[in-house]
């Protein structure tokens, strides 16, 4: 069954005035509008981001270079680590600071940037006498 309002009872109740009718439809400056009370529903990657962002945080708070992928159970590099190696690798991690510059560039300017970042990653390991993706509260210095 359908509402059907003519012309004179829109004209009546105010244009532009919001008018709910009983299948939950507003009709406002001329324009049908459907209303429903159901929240959407999320995606099984949107529900799987919000699991590793979750881990991404809690990490990041304790000031981790790593943490595990609840899914995968692969190591995955936080925010943290990428900032302190100093240069995107190009290889679109999932947390990169570097808006992913070097992904999908030509493999001169990648091995350049590379070259670069490589160079102030010795120098922030020369300073600290420990690798840049070894973790403060630990001793895992392996990769």
């Amino acid at each position: 069954m359908t509402t059907t309002r003519t012309d004179e009872q829109y004209n009546s109740s105010g244009r532009g005035s919001s008018n709910r009718d009983s299948l939950g439809m507003d009709m406002e400056d001329g324009q049908v509008k459907i209303h429903t009370r159901e929240k959407p529903v999320k995606t099984q990657a949107e529900l799987e981001k919000e699991i590793w962002m979750e881990a991404h945080r809690l990490a990041c708070e304790g000031n981790r270079k790593k943490y595990i992928d609840p899914k995968t159970g692969y190591s995955v590099m936080t925010e943290l680590l990428h900032r302190r190696r100093g240069y995107c690798c190009g290889n679109a991690c999932r947390h990169c600071p570097y808006n992913q510059e070097n992904v999908g560039v030509s493999p001169e300017v990648k091995r350049a940037n590379i070259v670069r970042g490589k160079q102030q990653r010795k120098e922030i390991e020369a300073k600290e006498g420990k690798p840049v993706w070894a973790d403060d509260s630990s001793d895992d210095f392996s990769d």
